[in-house]
């Protein structure tokens, strides 16, 4: 148990991690910065526009009801259920999916930062995710607005549960970002199997299908060994009034202690090699 102890306390100390670590630690307290840069950015975005990102919140609302028509009927349930759940599910998997497509371009798009002034590379990392932070609450509105129409009962203090569940998400999908904005920085062709790997996983992730849909085998596979469904459960339960499972808890917080844990690795080998690759 000591020499696991002292294993330990010589990798935290050493200089490559002491750097990582003070990077990740002092990008998180620049608040004013990254979010002043994800706001920025989320205004650069929707520029000249008349109502900006809620353009986002109409195309997330058009093709709902789009989908939801149509998948009612395929699978059988009830239009006030049914558009609920996936609504629900797109805001979620919207922002998980924006994060990790983004990310992949992340240092790419930043070289001219990366190699004129020194700063903490994790900032721009906290502005990826606050960034689409903002979006999620501008498309929120649509899942209210269907919410009231469809199935007021929903609308329930269970609901900010949902709260607590986004950020686990947030938690977990920070060094999901920042592995995916070295690796696709190093190699590019990543971007490209990250953006195949994102179009499999929506359709093999229960968003457009309710969960009950498979049983046995395929439920294992498709379900409970899918990570993305326990990230995206912990906010879809509690908007459906429903308390998200213990495993889904569970699994995500080995994501976060795994991410983290890889993400340290990558980042202290490679930290100083970043603005080389931009």
């Amino acid at each position: 148990m000591e020499t696991g102890s002292l294993h330990i306390s010589s990798y935290l100390s050493s200089p490559a991690v002491a750097a990582a670590t003070q990077d990740l630690a002092g990008g998180l307290c620049r608040t004013e910065l990254w979010s002043r840069l994800g706001w920025l950015e989320v205004k650069r975005r929707y520029r000249r526009t008349v109502i900006g990102p809620f353009w986002n919140s109409l195309s997330l609302a058009a093709y709902a009801v789009g989908i939801g028509l149509v998948g009612s009927g395929l699978w059988n349930q009830d239009i006030h259920s049914y558009l609920p759940y996936l609504i629900s599910g797109l805001l979620v998997w919207n922002m998980i999916s924006t994060i990790i497509t983004e990310s992949c371009a992340l240092f790419v798009t930043s070289n001219g930062l990366l190699k004129s002034i020194r700063f903490e590379y994790s900032v721009l990392v906290y502005a990826l995710l606050w960034r689409n932070i903002i979006v999620f609450w501008h498309n929120l509105i649509v899942y209210f607005c269907i919410v009231i129409i469809l199935k007021p009962s929903l609308l329930h203090p269970i609901g900010l549960l949902a709260l607590p569940g986004l950020a686990c998400v947030i938690v977990a999908s920070a060094p999901i970002a920042l592995l995916c904005g070295m690796l696709c920085l190093r190699f590019r062709d990543v971007q490209t199997l990250a953006a195949t790997a994102l179009s499999i996983a929506m359709l093999i992730t229960p968003i457009f299908w309710p969960v009950d849909a498979l049983s046995g085998v395929h439920r294992l596979v498709f379900i409970e060994l899918n990570p993305l469904y326990h990230l995206i459960e912990l906010v879809r339960a509690p908007l459906l009034r429903e308390i998200a499972p213990a495993t889904s808890y569970l699994v995500v917080f080995v994501i976060m202690i795994v991410g983290w844990v890889l993400a340290l690795e990558m980042f202290q080998k490679f930290r100083k090699r970043i603005a080389f690759w931009a």
